[in-house]
């Protein structure tokens, strides 16, 4: 009889802390939600705005397993990019990120390109090594890479998209 109730005991314990809490109620004041923030590194928050950031592209290849260091004493290696460069390493390989006010300016610098230099993050590379371009909202990215896997793993996570605020309720 005791272990009956030892376990009736135990379950009913078990399922009081598996149960689920109930949701906080909605907004009494219906007002709309800001921009939900993005927490970066170090704690810094950076705003959810639909458009890239330093903080946001930094937070997203964070986020998908790279460390990426910025190099602020590098200097860009496409001189006809006037995006704002942000430089960095990801361990042997260097990314380049131009970031620009919006989709139209980006899109109009990006036609300065060579894009017989690039391959993107799924096409094969050849023997002259291209460096991978991957373009997403906002930004321009140029990664120098011969890792299949990290192409990969950084085109994902900028062409994910940027940041979204939150839908008003």
């Amino acid at each position: 009889m005791r272990l009956v109730s030892t376990l009736f005991l135990t379950s009913a314990l078990a399922l009081s802390a598996c149960s689920k809490k109930e949701s906080p109620p909605p907004n009494a004041a219906g007002s709309t939600a800001a921009a939900a923030p993005v927490v970066a590194a170090g704690g810094n928050t950076c705003p959810a705005t639909g458009l890239w950031a330093e903080c946001s592209i930094l937070y997203r290849l964070e986020r998908s397993g790279l460390v990426p260091h910025v190099d602020s004493s590098a200097t860009p290696q496409e001189k006809e990019l006037t995006g704002r460069p942000l430089i960095m390493k990801l361990g042997p390989a260097t990314l380049e990120v131009y970031v620009y006010p919006d989709s139209g300016a980006r899109i109009a610098d990006g036609k300065k390109l060579d894009r017989t230099k690039f391959v993107d993050a799924l096409a094969q590379q050849t023997i002259a090594r291209e460096r991978t371009l991957i373009e997403s909202a906002n930004i321009i990215g140029l990664l120098t890479s011969l890792n299949s896997h990290q192409r990969e793993r950084v085109s994902d996570a900028l062409t994910a998209g940027a940041p979204q605020p939150d839908k008003p309720k």
